[in-house]
């Protein structure tokens, strides 16, 4: 083998451990790690006299059946929300819920959230993923302390999210969300049906407005406050991939990125190794690796939740990177002065 050759594998393997030190920092990162314990748990959730929710600790409250006007909004395409919240921390992750009109972690029609210091709101729409990703942000609003006024109007031509001073307004001519809102799902406050993403903070008022009428969730008996509440044992994984999942241009973009992400990967294995064992190799070790960063995600990440989707389209993209390699006769073991 000729130092040339030597030289180009040195610094193929360098490469190739930097770019597996990338492939984590994206696949773990915010590197925050899950704390809840599953089973039951104590219900921080209180209902003060003066009718302010508080969670003091990770709790939940929630509506035992779907609300009375769900059925309504999604008919003549009207929803309006407004909340007054106090954060008790400046920093909240999953996003943690402050109101969520849902059936878990992947399903739902519209939520209110902390990331952050940043409010996110998801909503279904005909463009969104079931879990009404890609979501919307405004920046830095729980980094302010004291109450924070969030309206939400949506109806069938329009997003309105009014945070404070903050104003976003999004156009939803062609979206028509409520024609694929679920009228199945139930409301829950400070927390998600799996119990695994509580909000910390004060809430002072969550009224919903449909078609001129108006449901306050902070009156008594509105909500469901028990004692405790059950946490899921461990995040949902489907075995079966491409279910759950509407073909969006999100969606579709995500498989894109995963796929494309790991064409370097297969590539420089497959410029390392000889043609057949290079493919074979890379294909291997790069299903292998997904699923390490899946798994990691499943077990103990909060925030991150695992996708086999990820796991197939980054092992087509190892794949594919060898191909290439092969194809185009790169591999370091072709080139002259190599050994063959």
């Amino acid at each position: 083998m000729s130092k040339n050759t030597q030289a180009a594998r040195r610094v193929y393997l360098l490469s190739l451990f930097l770019l597996v030190i990338f492939y984590c920092f994206v696949a773990f990162f915010p590197f925050k790690l899950a704390p809840e314990t599953p089973g039951n748990q104590h219900n921080g959730a209180e209902l003060t006299a003066e009718k302010v929710l508080h969670f003091h600790s990770p709790g939940f409250a929630y509506t035992e059946s779907p609300p009375s006007w769900l059925n309504k909004a999604i008919a003549i395409a009207d929803f309006q929300l407004s909340l007054e919240v106090r954060a008790s921390i400046p920093q909240q992750y999953g996003p943690a819920r402050i109101f969520t009109l849902s059936a878990n972690h992947s399903l739902r029609n519209v939520t209110v959230g902390q990331h952050g210091s940043s409010l996110i709101i998801r909503v279904r729409t005909q463009r969104s993923t079931l879990n009404g990703t890609p979501e919307y942000w405004i920046e830095k609003v729980f980094s302010k302390p004291g109450w924070h006024r969030i309206e939400i109007l949506i109806n069938a031509s329009t997003l309105e999210i009014h945070a404070g001073d903050d104003f976003l307004l999004i156009e939803l001519v062609q979206d028509q969300p409520f024609e694929v809102w679920d009228s199945s799902y139930r409301l829950a406050l400070g927390n998600e049906f799996s119990g695994r993403r509580p909000w910390l903070g004060e809430i002072r008022q969550a009224v919903v407005r449909v078609g001129g009428q108006s449901f306050d969730y902070l009156l008594p008996g509105a909500l469901q406050i028990e004692r405790s509440y059950r946490v899921a044992a461990a995040k949902e994984l489907s075995f079966v991939p491409f279910v759950n999942r509407r073909f969006t241009n999100t969606s579709i973009m995500d498989w894109v990125i995963n796929f494309v992400g790991f064409i370097p990967f297969g590539w420089l294995l497959g410029m390392l190794r000889r043609p057949g064992s290079g493919i074979l190799l890379a294909t291997l070790l790069a299903a292998t690796l997904s699923a390490t960063f899946e798994a990691g995600q499943l077990l103990f990440l909060a925030g991150r939740f695992p996708a086999i989707e990820d796991l197939i389209m980054n092992t087509l993209g190892g794949f594919a990177g060898a191909w290439i390699a092969w194809k185009y006769d790169l591999s370091v073991s072709r080139r002259k002065g190599g050994v063959h």
